[in-house]
């Protein structure tokens, strides 16, 4: 008998026009690039403390609780794909550009979010789970000098069903073209930002569960609250940059992305830094790093805190 094993693991998406409803067309489901990925569905069983059912101590049956969807999925940052992840966390973009160059910029703050059905096959059992009403609540990205670059998304769904058969058809790939850690690069206010050794940035839609009383034990919805930029810059103490902006608490425009060449790149642009005051320790006799704490805020000329420009050749009709 075959077992499933993560090599062959596929995960599908494709955006839904009902929440919580996947598309009744196998047509335009998207194999998507990953990692890791634990999303599914969880269904706790409560204890019935009830006396009086039986002759002894033991107890009642236990009942199943409500039915919780989330997880993460960990996903190469590419070219062509990451894109279907900003559209899930910060809603469609605005697209400019002529073919084959297009540039496209996800904004914070969106009203609405979209939602997603996800699919993770399992073809050698075979087994495939359909999470519906699926969401975006945390994109989280590490920068430094070396490896791949990657990106953890926390995801929250309505819904999960199980069955034998895949609910994709026959899925579509997109070119995939990664990028690494070393086309990073770090700005602020439009300068490169030198001496920096790593950096942390963590996005968040604040999404909030919304339980009701329903037949079937699925949650009403997830919906989105305050979002918040937060992360770290870590650099080694060469000059007090950084230092006195946090001792001001002025803020600074920061950019953090990753290069092929002037038309393939992605930039996260938060326009509205404030760095918390950080020490700066003696550890010994090898060089001095400070680290210092972030937060972003609503910008009033960009009109929203971040922007996540993703400049390719797919047209525009691609993240609508």
């Amino acid at each position: 008998m075959p077992r499933a094993i993560g090599a062959n693991c596929r995960l599908l998406m494709i955006p839904e026009a009902t929440y919580g409803t996947a598309p009744a067309s196998a047509g335009d489901w998207l194999r998507m690039p990953f990692l890791s990925c634990d999303l599914g569905a969880e269904q706790p069983l409560l204890d019935a403390d009830v006396i009086g059912v039986g002759s002894s101590r033991d107890p009642a049956a236990p009942f199943l609780d409500t039915v919780t969807v989330q997880g993460q999925a960990v996903v190469p940052v590419d070219l062509i794909n990451i894109g279907h992840w900003f559209r899930l966390l910060l809603g469609p973009p605005t697209t400019t550009g002529t073919s084959p160059n297009f540039i496209h910029s996800f904004g914070s703050g969106a009203a609405a979010l979209p939602s997603n059905s996800i699919e993770i096959g399992y073809p050698d059992v075979p087994n495939y789970d359909l999470c519906t009403g699926v969401r975006a609540d945390t994109l989280e990205i590490d920068f430094s000098p070396t490896g791949p670059a990657t990106a953890t998304v926390g995801l929250m769904g309505q819904g999960s069903t199980r069955g034998p058969s895949s609910s994709g058809g026959t899925p579509t790939s997109a070119a995939y073209t990664a990028f690494n850690k070393a086309q990073g690069a770090i700005s602020r206010n439009g300068a490169a930002l030198a001496q920096v050794t790593g950096a942390r940035l963590t996005y968040a839609n604040g999404m909030e569960i919304v339980r009701t009383i329903r037949a079937d034990r699925k949650v009403e919805g997830v919906d989105p609250g305050i979002a918040r930029a937060t992360g770290q810059i870590t650099a080694r103490f060469a000059d007090t940059t950084l230092l006195t902006q946090a001792q001001n608490n002025a803020p600074a425009e920061f950019a953090f992305g990753y290069t092929i060449d002037a038309n393939h790149s992605l930039t996260f642009t938060l326009h509205e830094v404030y760095l918390a005051l950080a020490k700066t320790p003696v550890e010994g006799p090898a060089g001095v790093e400070a680290s210092f704490e972030f937060r972003a805020a609503y910008n009033a000329a960009a009109t929203c805190m971040m922007t996540a420009t993703l400049k390719n050749q797919q047209e525009a009709s691609t993240y609508t």
